[in-house]
């Protein structure tokens, strides 16, 4: 009998020591799946949340188109003004632009600053055409430089109004080739910081033009505005 009592207490504890063991498993299984379920709802998957912010801003954007917003008039007497029509006009394209196309105040305006010489150089005046953007086609509406009356292979646009050039150059911004290395920093910095840095991104528009030292130019112009926006 002492051998019976024996082996079956050494079965016993074997059992009880393979059940902890199997305890020991599910109740971590429980952990990890809860842990798992606690952090997915107080911490989303930032891509989960990303696609769903994305969506509803898409179907925002298609609500707004719906309430056909009238754009601003673009009217100004001195270089202040001029920043704050330019600003306007953004403004307006950015209600329907998402907010990862969108290109920053202080570009779009210092590039307006300079290639229009604050809106009074003659494309912008005749063409309302703020950033000497070109057209290769003789078709379409355009304006040829001053003294010039043969066709060069290229004019300068005419648009119908200046905030549609505006919207042009946007397009171009978040489009044409040229401005690759553009989208892919403001991609980065609206990945890591939520926000973008004119300044950086101004460095990327070394195709813009073909004058070498254009970015710093542009950049001058964002600094020049900044000092008049602070003597306001």
């Amino acid at each position: 009998m002492g051998k019976v009592k024996q082996k079956i207490n050494k079965e016993v504890s074997t059992a009880l020591v393979s059940v902890r063991k199997w305890t020991k498993r599910l109740l971590g299984i429980g952990i990890l799946f809860g842990s798992i379920y606690l952090i997915g709802t107080f911490h989303p998957n930032n891509y989960i949340l990303h696609k769903y912010e994305k969506q509803y801003e898409l179907k925002y954007l298609e609500k707004l188109k719906e309430l056909d917003l009238r754009e601003p008039s673009f009217e100004y007497n001195n270089n202040m003004q001029f920043v704050r029509a330019v600003h306007k006009c953004i403004d307006y394209i950015n209600f329907t632009t998402p907010s990862a196309n969108r290109v920053p105040y202080e570009m779009v305006t210092a590039q307006a600053v300079l290639e229009s010489a604050w809106g009074q150089s003659r494309f912008a005046v005749k063409g309302h055409n703020l950033f000497g953007i070109r057209v290769f086609d003789t078709t379409k509406p355009h304006m040829l430089p001053e003294g010039m009356e043969k066709w060069p292979g290229w004019g300068v646009r005419v648009f119908a109004t200046k905030c549609d050039s505006v919207k042009e150059y946007i397009r171009l911004m978040n489009e044409h080739p040229a401005y690759e290395r553009f989208r892919e920093l403001r991609l980065k910095q609206l990945s890591l910081y939520g926000k973008m840095d004119p300044i950086e991104l101004v460095k990327t528009l070394d195709k813009f033009s073909t004058t070498p030292d254009y970015p710093e130019r542009v950049i001058k112009i964002i600094h020049k505005i900044r000092k008049l926006e602070e003597d306001m």
